[in-house]
């Protein structure tokens, strides 16, 4: 349980890590309501989730203490967006809807979960 959960997480960091190198490398606009990302943010989170995707994969001893309490930070900025501010967000010309963010919040709820499990079955 606990190699698996290492997997999956550095494969959605991996994931998360393409995206962000993707929209580096051509430029994408995002807005978050009327605030426009700057493009070096993505070169940052690029390197930040690359890392972590890394350590996943090497399985190092406190990876799922720290990936779990990411994906919670995550859950609830998702939870804030839909719940609280409702803030519109475009990538480029596509509109993230609301329902995307509901998606997030339970993936990354679930991650969590997993995440603290696995590390608390490793330190037992």
């Amino acid at each position: 349980m606990k190699k698996t959960y290492a997997l999956v997480s550095a494969i959605l960091f991996g994931l998360v890590a393409l995206l962000h190198l993707a929209r580096a490398l051509t430029g994408w606009d995002v807005f978050i309501g009327d605030y426009m990302l700057p493009v070096a943010r993505s070169w940052i989170v690029f390197g930040v989730t690359l890392c972590l995707a890394a350590w996943g994969i090497r399985g190092g001893g406190t990876y799922a203490l720290v990936s779990s309490i990411l994906f919670g930070l995550v859950a609830l900025l998702h939870l804030y967006r839909v719940l609280v501010t409702q803030t519109v967000v475009t990538v480029d010309t596509l509109l993230v809807p609301l329902s995307a963010s509901w998606i997030g919040a339970a993936v990354s709820v679930v991650l969590c979960i997993w995440g603290f499990r696995s590390y608390a079955t490793r330190n037992s």
